[in-house]
C-alpha cells in the first residue's frame, strides 16, 4: 500500500516528554537489583528510542525525497524492530517478576520465538521489502508497505495472548493490583492498535506505550515497599526477590548478621535511642557495601544480609564486622554493647536451590547451638547439605501430619532391670515413627525437629496418653519412665498431664518422668517448680544422660530427682571410665538417689556394672526396645539379670 498522507505526531511528542520523565524518576529512585528491575530499565530506554524513531520516521516519510533512502530504511527499520521487541520484553518481565526464570523454566523461552522471527524479517527487509520499501514512482520516491506489513499487528496480537496466558498461569504469584495493571496494559495497547489500523495517520503506539509504562511503574515497580525505613536497607521481600533472580546464575557470597540486643535498647532507653541505633547500624552496613557493587538487606528486626560479588570481599567485611561488634556502638550518646552471630555463606550454582530454602537453612544454622555470639562461622551450601535440609523438611511435614492424625506413631518399651528385685517390671517408653512414604524414621532425626518446630507438646501428650493406656491395661507393669521435653515447663503442664493420667485411672506412683540434663541446666527454676508440684501428686523424676551436658552433682542435689541415668562407657580397658562411674554411683548412693546405667550391651559390661552396686540396668544385653505385645511376652518370660 502506498503511504501518501501527513502523520499526526503531536500525541507522540507529548508522550515522549512524559516517558522521559518516567525514566528519569525510575533511575533516580533507589531500586533493589533484580533482573526484572534491570529489564524494566531497558524497556524504558527502548521505549524512548521507539517513540523518538517513530516521530523521526514520520518526518522522514513526509520528506522522503529530501532524505537519503538509506536513512529512511535505517530509521523506520529500527522503529519496527523495536516495536515488535517491546511486547516480547514485557512478556519476559512478567515471567521473571513472578519468580520464574528461563533456567528453571526452559519452556518459557517459547515466548521469544515470534519476535525473533520478526527480527530476522526486519533485518532482511532492505533486500526483501516484506515490511516496507521505498520506490521511485512518477518521478518521486514513495513509501510502500510490504506484503506482510500487517504481520506487525499479528505479532502484537500473539504477544497479547501470551501476556493474558501468563496472567492466568501465574495468577497465584501476582497480586490483584499487578494483574489489573497487566490487563490494563493489554487493553490500552489493543485499543491504540485498533485506532491506528482505522486511522493510519494518527500515531498512537507511543502514547499507549507511555501510558502503560506509567501504570507499570506505579504498580509493579514499588521501591518504597522494598525498603526498611529505619536502616535504609532493602527489606525481606527485596532479599527474596534478589536471591530468586541471582541464586541460579551466580554464586551468592553473603555475611548474615544476627544481632542480639536491638529491641532491648528501645525498652531500656526509649524509642529515640532505639531509632538512633537502627540508623547507625544501617549507616555502618551501607558503608560496608558501598563501592563494592554489593547490597545489604534487613530480613528481620535483628537479622541483616550483606551480599557481595566475590569471596574476597566477604572475608574482608566479615572480619571487620566481628571487630565492630566487639568494640561497641553508641545511641543518643549512650554506649551500647551489642552481640552478633556472623554467618558467612557461599552457595553453588550447580545445585537447585530456592531463596526460601537458603533463608531457612541460614535461620536454622543461626539459631542452633553450634554458633555463639561474636563468632564468625562459614557455611557452604552444597548438594549434601541441601539434601539433608530437604529430608528435614520432609520429616517436619510428615510429623505435622502425624500430630493431627496420629498415623505412624507408636511406642516401644525397653526394660529397666532392678538389680535388687529383678521381678519388678519397669521400662522406659520410647517413641517410634513409621511414615508411609519415608519409612521408619529414627528418633535421632525426628526428635530434634519436633522440639525446634514447636511440636513437642503434642508429642509428649501422645506418649503420656499411650503410656497411661498401657499401664491401665497391664497392672503387672510396676513403673514406666516417660520422657518430657524442655518445652513442657513453659506451658503449665501440671493440670494437662495430671488430667491424662487420671482419665485412665493410673496411679501416679507408677510413672517416672525423665528430664534430659541439658533441659535441667537451661531452665532450673521453672523445672523445679514443675517437679515439686508433680511430686506432690505422686509422680517421680529421673535425670537422663547425666555427664553429657552442663549439670553437676550440686545441681542434681538441688532438684528432687529419684533416679539419675548414666550412659555406660565402661569396658575392661577403660579404667578411667570405670573410676568415674564408680565415684558417681557412690556419690548418688550417699545422696539417696538411685542410679540407672544405660547402654549395657555385653556380659563383661554387665559384670562391671553389677560390681559397682548399681540399682538399675538398661541396655541391649537384656532387650532392644520392644513393641507392646513383645514386651508383655518378655516380662512373662521371667528374664533375670544374668
Amino acid at each position: 500500500m502506498l503511504v501518501n498522507f501527513s502523520y499526526q505526531t503531536q500525541f507522540e511528542l507529548c508522550s515522549l516528554i512524559f516517558l522521559v520523565g518516567i525514566t528519569l524518576h525510575y533511575y533516580l529512585v533507589r531500586r533493589f537489583p533484580t533482573f526484572s528491575n534491570k529489564l524494566f530499565g531497558v524497556i524504558l530506554i527502548l521505549s524512548i528510542a521507539d517513540l523518538s524513531l517513530d516521530i523521526i520516521g514520520c518526518i522522514t516519510i513526509e520528506h522522503i525525497n529530501e532524505v537519503p533512502v538509506w536513512a529512511n530504511y535505517l530509521v523506520n527499520g529500527l522503529f519496527y524492530l523495536i516495536e515488535t521487541t517491546l511486547p516480547m520484553l514485557m512478556c519476559i518481565y512478567i515471567v521473571y517478576h513472578s519468580g520464574m526464570t528461563f533456567v528453571r523454566n526452559p519452556q518459557a523461552k517459547l515466548i521469544i520465538i515470534p519476535s525473533l522471527l520478526m527480527a530476522l524479517i526486519h533485518i532482511s527487509n532492505p533486500l526483501t521489502g516484506l515490511i516496507f520499501s521505498i520506490r521511485m514512482t512518477d518521478g518521486g520516491l514513495v513509501f510502500v508497505t510490504g506484503p506482510i506489513y500487517y504481520s506487525l499487528y499479528i505479532v502484537l496480537g500473539v504477544h497479547v495472548v501470551i501476556i493474558l496466558s501468563l496472567v492466568v498461569i501465574l495468577r497465584s504469584k501476582l497480586s490483584h493490583k499487578q494483574m489489573l495493571t497487566v490487563l490494563l496494559f493489554v487493553l490500552i495497547v489493543t485499543v491504540a492498535s485498533l485506532i491506528q489500523l482505522k486511522i493510519p495517520s494518527l500515531i498512537l503506539s507511543g502514547t499507549a506505550t507511555a501510558l502503560s509504562l506509567l501504570f507499570w511503574d506505579l504498580t509493579l515497580q514499588s521501591p518504597e515497599t522494598m525498603t526498611d525505613e529505619p536502616t535504609g536497607a532493602y527489606n525481606d521481600s527485596a532479599l527474596r526477590l534478589y536471591l530468586d533472580s541471582e541464586i541460579r546464575k551466580h554464586h551468592v557470597y553473603a555475611a548474615v548478621v544476627s544481632i542480639d540486643g536491638i529491641s532491648n535498647i528501645e525498652q531500656g532507653y526509649g524509642s529515640l535511642a532505639g531509632n538512633a541505633l537502627e540508623k547507625q547500624i544501617g549507616y555502618y552496613f551501607s558503608g560496608m557495601v558501598m563501592g563494592k557493587s554489593s547490597y545489604y538487606f534487613r530480613q528481620t528486626d535483628s537479622c541483616f544480609w550483606l551480599i557481595f560479588k566475590n569471596q574476597m570481599e566477604l572475608e574482608d567485611v566479615s572480619l571487620k564486622l566481628v571487630d565492630k561488634f566487639k568494640s561497641g556502638w553508641k545511641a543518643e550518646g549512650i554506649k551500647v554493647d551489642l552481640m552478633a552471630k556472623i554467618l558467612c555463606i557461599i552457595t553453588n550454582t550447580s545445585i537447585q536451590l530456592s531463596s526460601a530454602e537458603l533463608i531457612s537453612i541460614v535461620n536454622d544454622t543461626l539459631y542452633s547451638e553450634n554458633i555463639m555470639n561474636n563468632q564468625r562461622i562459614r557455611l557452604s551450601i552444597d548438594s549434601k547439605l541441601l539434601s539433608k535440609y530437604r529430608r528435614i523438611q520432609l520429616i517436619e511435614e510428615s510429623m505435622r501430619r502425624a500430630v493431627k492424625t496420629k498415623e505412624g506413631l507408636y511406642i516401644c518399651f525397653q526394660p529397666i532391670v532392678n538389680t535388687a528385685d529383678p521381678k519388678r517390671n519397669t521400662a522406659e517408653v520410647l517413641l517410634r515413627y513409621n511414615d508411609k512414604n519415608l519409612g521408619i524414621i529414627q528418633p535421632s532425626e525426628f526428635i530434634p525437629i519436633v522440639e525446634r518446630r514447636g511440636l513437642a507438646l503434642f508429642i509428649d501428650s501422645y506418649v503420656v496418653e499411650a503410656g497411661c493406656r498401657f499401664l491401665a491395661a497391664n497392672p503387672e507393669v510396676d513403673m514406666l519412665h516417660i520422657n518430657l521435653s524442655a518445652t513442657e515447663f513453659f506451658h503449665n503442664p501440671v493440670q494437662r498431664i495430671t488430667a491424662i493420667v487420671n482419665n485412665h485411672g493410673v496411679d501416679p506412683h507408677r510413672i517416672c518422668f525423665e528430664i534430659t540434663e541439658s533441659s535441667a541446666a537451661k531452665n532450673p527454676e521453672i523445672l523445679l517448680a514443675f517437679m515439686k508440684s508433680m511430686i506432690s501428686r505422686g509422680f517421680s523424676f529421673a535425670l537422663d544422660d547425666y555427664g553429657t551436658g552442663y549439670s553437676n552433682a550440686l545441681q542434681v542435689m538441688s532438684m528432687p530427682f529419684k533416679f539419675v541415668k548414666i550412659p555406660s562407657v565402661i569396658s575392661s580397658k577403660q579404667e578411667r571410665s570405670r573410676r568415674f562411674i564408680d565415684g558417681t554411683i557412690r556419690l548418688f548412693m550417699d545422696l539417696g538417689i538411685s542410679t540407672v546405667v544405660e547402654g549395657v550391651e555385653t556380659k563383661e559390661q554387665l559384670e562391671e556394672v553389677k560390681s559397682l552396686g548399681v540399682n538399675y540396668i538398661q541396655g541391649f544385653y537384656y532387650s532392644v526396645p520392644l513393641e507392646e505385645n513383645d514386651y508383655i511376652a518378655y516380662i512373662k518370660g521371667g528374664r533375670t539379670i544374668g
